[in-house]
């Protein structure tokens, strides 16, 4: 075997186990999901029989989950596109030096990917502003947690649109706000689907944020409702597949159907910045 072959098969080992070790507890948890309580209890590890397709609908209904999803799904939809709407805004200026210090106020942006979050501080601002326990209190929240990142890939993706398309909408007579919106936006899709499908995984799988700034039980998104069920059937591991399946498998398909967008806008991304 050649040292070439021998690398890749070496590389083909890795990601292969790589993919089992993602792959097997994701499968562990749907066969857990679809057994009944005593099935798990005498069999855990044995593929399931007959398939409890109804430890879906209980959890959904005990768990009161309807109120859970549809903060999740208002949140997962609001912060994504408030954010591709300021970051898409500011990161063209900034890539165009349009404006005195467009530089230094993207390492600002920079920097924020590698400072901590300082939690108190921050609960001070929001009770101040009074966004404590409101859906828009907690949606500018995760808009400003999410902006750094977002205007990174856009900065970067922007530097690589030509600056003729620039000077042919300023001979055209195309406004500034108008050249954004018609033109640079649209070029942006798989940046957008990019720092849309980042959002939405960072607020729907976000569990920290809710119990400080959401203290009304009505508000709070699926995570927390899913940790208030499993305070209340600890016991039941079945129930608790299930209701981890209920969480996660939205944002699964979402990330399936947005997959050829996010991968392209990474990549563009890193080949233009």
């Amino acid at each position: 075997m050649t040292h070439g072959k021998l690398q890749r098969s070496l590389a083909n080992a890795v990601l292969l186990l790589t993919a089992l070790m993602m792959v097997v507890p994701m499968l562990l948890v749907v066969n857990i999901a679809l057994k009944s309580r005593e099935e798990f209890l005498n069999y855990p590890l044995q593929p399931v029989g007959s398939p409890q397709w109804q430890n879906f609908t209980e959890v959904w209904k005990q768990a009161e989950m309807s109120t859970y999803f549809a903060n999740s799904l208002i949140y997962a939809v609001a912060v994504p596109l408030i954010t591709c709407l300021i970051s898409g805004m500011a990161a063209y200026p900034i890539a165009r030096n349009h404006f005195r210090g467009a530089g230094f106020i993207y390492l600002v942006f920079l920097s924020a990917l590698f400072l901590p979050v300082a939690l108190v501080p921050l609960f001070f601002i929001m009770k101040y502003l009074g966004f404590i326990n409101t859906y828009y209190g907690y949606v500018l929240l995760m808009v400003g947690n999410s902006l750094s990142v977002a205007i990174f890939i856009f900065v970067a993706f922007v530097k690589g649109i030509p600056r003729e398309l620039d000077d042919a909408a300023a001979i055209d007579g195309c406004g500034y706000f108008r050249f954004i919106f018609t033109v640079v936006l649209p070029l942006m899709k798989p940046s957008l689907a990019t720092v849309a499908m980042l959002g939405a995984i960072g607020t729907w799988n976000d569990f920290i944020n809710p119990y400080l700034f959401l203290s009304d039980r009505e508000m709070r998104p699926l995570t927390a409702g899913l940790y208030l069920f499993f305070g209340q059937y600890s016991t039941d591991w079945t129930f608790l597949a299930a209701g981890i399946i209920v969480v996660v498998a939205p944002l699964f398909a979402v990330y399936v159907f947005l997959q050829k967008f996010i991968v392209s806008g990474v990549t563009s991304g890193a080949i233009k910045g």
